[in-house]
């Protein structure tokens, strides 16, 4: 018979605990005898053997397979075993009595209703009728089958009353498959009644089971567990538990307490994650990634038999329910699913040298196991991952080796293998903390010590079963403690293993960036080059373009051949200079500004041309919809809360008033009145119509502001040898129709902006323009008013 690797490695690991076994009921025989020949020379009462003793150790002593471990004297033997409360420290009632064909598996898969998550799992064995009109459901023959199911490993164990695990082997005629071998194992239990050594607790561990077996163990199990809800579990990314639910409507929740953990694991040699399982979609073909896959496992518990007590749930909006709670020390049933693609599972956690005191303590060392499978995967996925990112050998020694760690490659290698490391590790903490949380969310410190009313209750003062029992969870609880304390560990190291990861992301950008911007220095010095080189060209394309066109005109065929060359060559140089001259002036930034200057100037003195020639015709343009452009910058636009509420007045008809108030200093002209005033400060306004404005020199202050434009022009004329507003011929232009400065008044045409300081009108008399302005003021017009100190008041 041919022996895969499985198989072997199997059958090895069998052999050794057979092994271990076996010399360990040897050392305890013999540590009874002994004990016996003791007790019988001092005259004292030898320990009592039972009958199952001595038949196991008869049965090691023909080397089978099927070993019962010898019980301890100082626990086993009925003087020791005879308490206050006269009960065993381990579950004494068998489970009931169980049996499953593959007639009733087959009705199963056709008629049972199957929920979404169900069929993600076991969907490939719905849509397979053929599977179900073969002779046998599972395959018989050894070796490879298609859908995987010879790489699925189990280990079931029954417990009896002594509370030691016994794996079964139940023995063929001829090799089966694997999968056959798993189906023989879980279709029954207590089958035989006439078996001396009934089973109370029953351990059932399937590694990487295929749909078909996965579909055997819904059948098998769903009467005791929620099945459909521990493939839900399985089939969601999360690490979930759910304790005893005693007011649930499934009896089944009632009993069962259910804990699922999901992280990720590295894919095995020759395995594949089920269909179901995210994992990568490029495994071993990627240098910037570890080939990873989702796993997940669940262990639950069974308590069977009838309820213990009941407990009630109170409400306030709700009616009182009736809650169900089971006795810890029923016959019980702990089933583990574990779905890791990989050849790491561990074998040890249960074997015949162990005890279990009832269905918990299992439930708790399997749930450890299950800890230390995640220790171990996780702990291995750091070591990938950190061998991914380390540096090379050389690194210290070769340049080129920096270099490529430096600066990126075309296929960005290193940014998305940094960029994966550091988010995979980040997910693993997420996943460790959830496991973590999650546990001490639901074994508190009240499931321990036996106060909580639901989940185990009964504390050490309940007998000595109860006493015993707690004793030992102690010493499991602090197992899983440190079980914890290692994912913790590795937790951390993810950290820091992040925080190096990002150092070398942060070199690697920095280096790039570097790189980069020495390419784009390049690339400049390129594109400015290259503009050189087109200006060049477009240079002495334009040196040649007035050449070509004079040489196309007097190449012309009509041409005189017999003519003299004169006209060419003043052609050629009335044509080329001013071309060359623009070209040239063009070429530089106050050329530039000269001919865009010039052209403005140009544009403006044909408009006004065209309007002189529309009015000659008679057409005078309506400017009504079309305002005239403030002439003033920008920065002298702005309005005074009086000003804008004056100009929101004036469009409303209503007249408004120069306020005398030093805070303001621009009234708003009204376009209502004939006669307005400039006041000092007052900025320019066009005029809606023709207005005689007024200067009142009264407001005048000794302080130089606003700009001097015409209103300083008419103060100078009022100032020169006639002491008169000068004549009108300079004023024309600035919209002044008529001044009369007897009564310094000025009449303006509409849409004449009012621009000037009131400072300007300020003159000393006999004096320069530089000095004396604020000593006097003078009067105007050569026979009006008089003059006045500048702290006297003057008579206009």
């Amino acid at each position: 018979m041919a022996l895969d690797a499985a198989t072997a490695r199997e059958m090895i690991q069998q052999l050794a605990e057979d092994r271990a076994s076996y010399l360990e009921t040897l050392a305890r025989a013999h540590d009874v005898l002994a004990k016996a020949l003791e007790a019988s020379a001092t005259g004292k009462s030898p320990p009592k053997l039972t009958s199952e003793a001595v038949s196991a150790v008869r049965r090691n002593t023909n080397h089978t397979i099927d070993i019962e471990s010898l019980k301890k004297s100082s626990t086993f033997c009925p003087e020791d075993s005879e308490t206050d409360d006269n009960e065993s420290m381990f579950v004494q009632d068998p489970l009931p009595k169980e049996e499953y064909d593959e007639a009733g598996f087959r009705q199963h898969i056709r008629e049972y209703k199957w929920t979404p998550n169900d069929q993600e799992i076991v969907g490939s064995v719905l849509a397979n009728d053929q599977l179900l009109q073969r002779t046998t459901v599972f395959p018989v023959t050894l070796g490879p089958v298609d859908d995987r199911s010879h790489l699925s490993h189990h280990s079931i164990f029954d417990v009896g009353n002594d509370g030691a695990p016994l794996e079964i082997q139940r023995a063929t005629d001829k090799p089966v498959s694997r999968a056959q071998v798993i189906w023989n194992n879980i279709k029954s239990i207590n089958a035989d009644e006439n078996r001396s050594r009934q089973a109370v607790g029953r351990i059932t561990i399937v590694r990487e089971p295929s749909p078909l077996l996965f579909a055997a163990l819904h059948y098998t199990q769903n009467a005791h567990f929620d099945m459909d809800e521990i493939f839900s579990m399985l089939v969601e990314d999360k690490t979930t538990a759910f304790a005893h639910r005693p007011f649930s409507s499934d009896q089944r929740q009632q009993r069962t307490f259910v804990f699922t953990l999901d992280y990720f694991t590295i894919i095995g040699d020759e395995c594949e994650p089920e269909t179901w399982q995210k994992s990568d979609e490029e495994a071993g073909s990627s240098q910037s990634q570890v080939p990873l896959s989702r796993c997940s496992s669940v262990v639950a518990l069974s308590l069977s038999g009838p309820p213990a007590r009941h407990v009630k749930y109170k409400a306030r909006r709700a009616e009182q329910k009736l809650g169900y709670i089971f006795d810890p020390f029923a016959p019980w049933r702990v089933l583990s699913i574990q779905s890791y693609p990989d050849w790491k599972h561990s074998v040890d956690a249960h074997d015949s040298t162990r005890h279990y005191v009832n269905g918990p303590e299992a439930f708790l060392i399997t749930l450890r196991a299950e800890f230390k499978d995640a220790q171990k995967r996780l702990n291995e996925v750091y070591n990938r991952i950190a061998d991914l990112v380390k540096m090379p050998s050389n690194f210290m020694f070769s340049s080129a080796a920096r270099d490529r760690l430096l600066f990126e490659d075309e296929d960005f290698t290193f940014s998305r293998r940094y960029f994966w490391a550091h988010q995979s590790l980040g997910i693993m903490n997420e996943d460790m903390q959830q496991m973590i949380l999650m546990y001490r969310k639901v074994f508190t410190e009240s499931v321990w010590d036996g106060s909580s009313k639901i989940i185990w209750p009964g504390d050490e003062s309940v007998s000595s079963r109860y006493a015993n029992w707690r004793k030992r969870m102690r010493i499991l609880r602090a197992d899983i403690e440190h079980e914890l304390q290692g994912l913790e560990e590795i937790a951390s190291r993810n950290t820091e293993k992040m925080k190096e990861i990002k150092g070398l992301r942060d070199n690697l950008f920095s280096g790039t960036s570097v790189l980069e911007s020495r390419r784009s220095v390049d690339q400049a010095i390129i594109t400015v080059q290259q503009g050189h080189n087109i200006k060049l060209l477009t240079l002495v394309t334009i040196f040649f373009l007035p050449l070509t066109f004079v040489t196309s005109v007097f190449g012309m065929t009509n041409m005189n051949p017999d003519d003299s060359f004169h006209p060419f060559g003043i052609v050629t140089t009335v044509v080329c200079l001013p071309t060359y001259m623009l070209i040239g002036s063009l070429n530089t930034t106050s050329g530039v500004h000269f001919w865009r200057r010039k052209t403005k100037q140009f544009f403006s003195f044909i408009g006004r041309m065209f309007d002189k020639i529309l009015s000659f015709f008679g057409y005078l343009p309506d400017t009504s919809s079309n305002p005239q452009p403030d002439p003033r910058p920008l920065h002298q636009r702005s309005q005074s809360t009086r000003e804008g509420m004056a100009a929101r007045g004036s469009l409303a008809g209503l007249t408004t008033t120069t306020s005398n108030s030093a805070f303001d200093r621009r009234p708003t002209l009204s376009p209502h009145s004939t006669k307005n005033v400039i006041s000092p400060g007052m900025q320019p306004r066009a005029l809606t119509s023709a207005s005689t404005v007024r200067f009142d020199d009264e407001k005048l202050e000794d302080e130089d502001t606003g700009p001097k434009h015409l209103i300083r022009n008419l103060a100078r004329g009022a100032h020169r040898n006639t002491g008169s507003w000068g004549t009108m011929n300079g004023y024309q232009e600035h919209g002044v129709s008529a001044v009369d400065h007897h009564q310094r008044q000025a009449t303006f045409l509409p849409g004449s902006p009012i621009v000037g300081s009131p400072t300007s009108l300020r003159r000393a008399e006999g004096e320069g323009e530089s000095e004396g302005w604020v000593k006097r003021v003078l009067t105007w017009g050569s026979g009006g008013g008089k003059k006045r100190g500048k702290d006297g008041e003057r008579e206009v």
